[in-house]
């Protein structure tokens, strides 16, 4: 960007953006007063000079020596056109705009006139625009009229006849002819504001996609194992949230690898124990007694390795690729029917896509073929997440509804994989509670598990910018498994 707006602070910014807007605004502000004050001191001068004129004339006063007055030797009541084209050198095509001009403070046969060619190479004057009143005097009309032609760029030559006087060519360009208006600086000073505000803008956008670089940066490292995120230029206090959130990172990862070896060396440690005790239970002849510790080395072992699959799906440590997601799900069914359990998948229907005959098709005609618009599904995921998570929804199914059906729902963004049971004793407020850890329902008899496994496939739904949510279907339970693809 900018490279002169190299500043390393968002406070920096700030401040230099606050003078920054103050300065502009006083410098525009100065320029375009300027450029009106002296405009305006310019149709001053320009009304002042049309007085200045009359009286020359009328009274024979001093002028300013920039203003020509030629007095020409005729005193009819009207100059004719040859007149004007030989005295006004002004070269053809040219247009005249004449006037009387009356004192409108006299009386009738008091009053007198002035008559007035205006003759311009460039346009007639819209005499309308001048302003009016009775209480303008003759000398203060010419000088109104003097005034609207300052007002544009021209350079005209006016014939004045005053009363039964005689004919006067007045050339008075050198005071408000083109050359002679001052510049305008308002556009200058637009320029400058519109300059100024784009600085601004881009500054702040700069900015702006910074932190939506770092928070797009967030997002992928919380999706990855990567230790830290990756490095980015910006403001300071950026750079510093970043350092401070890899800090946080790498001290979570620390602790979940930590908890793991821990978990790890515990179910390592009571695996022999545990084995030991199976081993002398064979030994008890009480059958009852027997089962029951048997039940409760397997429910221990069970939990240890549910806190084992649980702390590995938190770590997150598998890298994402791209899979076919209808392919994982009829491998992940097709075990499941192997095994004999009542797993089917409501494979995705064909479209029949009629061709439309062209000039290029020849003879040929009504061809057609079969689009499977679900046909590989590529998703960019974690494949053994993912069959975790499949299996989990299955197995629940499988143990609290007997049955288990699957089928897919897609979008251009998502997958969502349904499985639908005969679970009739359980709610959907229920089945969402029990997403939380070690949290069972009351529907679960002798039924075994640990109250994680719906905990681990929320866990992996969130990993994939998706979610797990259940719903009442006519059968039993739906859940709703989506991922974003």
């Amino acid at each position: 960007m900018i490279k002169l707006l190299k500043i390393n602070s968002i406070t920096i910014q700030t401040y230099f953006l606050f003078i920054l807007s103050f300065f502009v605004g006083v410098i525009t502000t100065i320029i375009w007063v300027s450029s009106e004050n002296k405009w305006d001191s310019f149709l001053d001068k320009s009304y002042s000079s049309g007085i200045s004129i009359y009286n020359t004339i009328k009274y024979r006063t001093e002028i300013n020596s920039k203003i020509k007055i030629t007095k020409l030797n005729f005193k009819t009541e009207t100059i004719t056109k040859d007149q004007i084209e030989s005295f006004s050198k002004i070269s053809q095509p040219y247009k005249i705009t004449s006037l009387s001009i009356f004192d409108n403070k006299k009386k009738l046969e008091q009053q007198g006139k002035i008559s007035l060619h205006i003759v311009s190479a460039k346009l007639r004057y819209p005499l309308a625009k001048i302003e009016t009143s009775k209480d303008f005097s003759k000398e203060q009309q010419l000088g109104k009229i003097i005034q609207l032609v300052a007002n544009y760029c021209t350079n005209p030559i006016l014939f004045l006849k005053i009363d039964q006087s005689n004919w006067y060519r007045i050339d008075g360009n050198k005071v408000w002819g083109c050359k002679s208006a001052p510049s305008d600086n308002r556009l200058i000073s637009i320029i400058i504001l519109i300059i100024s505000l784009l600085a601004i803008f881009l500054l702040i956008r700069e900015n702006e996609i910074k932190f939506h670089n770092f928070i797009i940066n967030l997002k992928n490292n919380l999706k990855t194992n990567k230790n830290s995120m990756e490095k980015i230029k910006g403001p300071s206090e950026l750079i510093e949230i970043s350092d401070t959130l890899d800090m946080f990172l790498n001290s979570q990862k620390e602790k979940l690898e930590k908890r793991l070896m821990v978990l790890s060396s515990i179910s390592h440690d009571i695996g022999t124990p545990a084995t030991k005790l199976k081993l002398r239970t064979a030994l008890i002849e009480d059958k009852q007694l027997k089962e029951k510790l048997e039940t409760d080395i397997d429910k221990m072992i069970d939990m240890m390795n549910g806190v084992l699959s649980y702390t590995r799906s938190e770590m997150d440590l598998e890298e994402e690729i791209e899979i076919s997601y209808i392919t994982l799900v009829e491998s992940i069914v097709f075990d499941y029917q192997d095994l004999g359990k009542k797993v089917t998948l409501i494979k995705p229907k064909e479209k029949n896509i009629g061709l439309v005959t062209s000039v290029f098709s020849g003879n040929k005609r009504n061809q057609s073929f079969q689009l499977n618009q679900h046909y590989h599904l590529l998703v960019k995921g974690k494949p053994l997440s993912l069959q975790r998570a499949i299996t989990n929804l299955i197995d629940n199914a499988l143990k609290y509804g007997r049955t288990a059906t699957l089928s897919l729902e897609t979008t251009s963004e998502t997958i969502t994989l349904i499985i639908e049971d005969e679970g009739k004793n359980i709610s959907e407020e229920l089945l969402e509670a029990l997403k939380k850890p070690f949290i069972r329902g009351q529907n679960i008899g002798f039924t075994k598990g640990t109250g994680l496994g719906l905990t681990i496939v929320s866990t992996i739904a969130e990993q994939h910018a998706g979610s797990l949510t259940f719903e009442k279907s006519n059968v039993g339970i739906r859940a709703k498994f989506m991922i974003k693809r």
